[in-house]
């Protein structure tokens, strides 16, 4: 939520990063799945076969647990069509907290299934670790929500 909706193209690029080295597909190409989330029709399809791999490897591993594509697809629409609006007018603000909903939605619904599926998948244990790249995501999610509530919170000068 820090990134103000941001964080899921990011989360969608971080994990199809690992999902290519999971599987060994080298035609996976994270930032190009990354970005293709902002071209309107296809990036729900990517996102859409985005989870449809999450659910193939936790089939493989013989998780019980389900993902739904159309549903994480869905959440991604809803991300999309309130994306990028920038006022105080109280509908947009009711946007504003519809997209970081749907989209902090999308990414705990997919990483608590990848979670799961490390967990899960057989071979050496995977530590649980935070990367530097991470952590500067973070870092620049929270300069991006400070300055968002600086604007509100500062009245226009003119």
């Amino acid at each position: 939520m820090l990134s103000l909706g941001i964080y899921l193209p990011l989360w969608l690029g971080f994990s199809w990063a690992e999902l290519r080295r999971e599987t060994g597909d080298q035609r996976m190409q994270p930032l190009g799945h990354a970005l293709s989330v902002f071209v309107p029709g296809y990036g729900y399809w990517q996102v859409y076969r985005h989870f449809t791999l999450i659910g193939s490897v936790l089939e493989r591993v013989g998780m019980k647990n389900k993902v739904d594509p159309f549903s994480a697809a869905i959440g991604v629409v809803l991300w999309s069509v309130t994306f990028l609006h920038y006022s105080t007018e109280p509908i947009f603000v009711a946007l504003d907290m519809i997209e970081l909903l749907a989209a902090t939605g999308v990414v705990v619904y997919g990483q608590r299934a990848l979670n799961e599926y490390w967990r899960a998948r057989p071979g050496p244990e995977v530590p649980e670790r935070v990367l530097p790249t991470d952590w500067m995501a973070v870092g620049l999610a929270a300069a991006y929500f400070l300055s968002w509530i600086l604007a509100y919170l500062i009245p226009p000068t003119t």
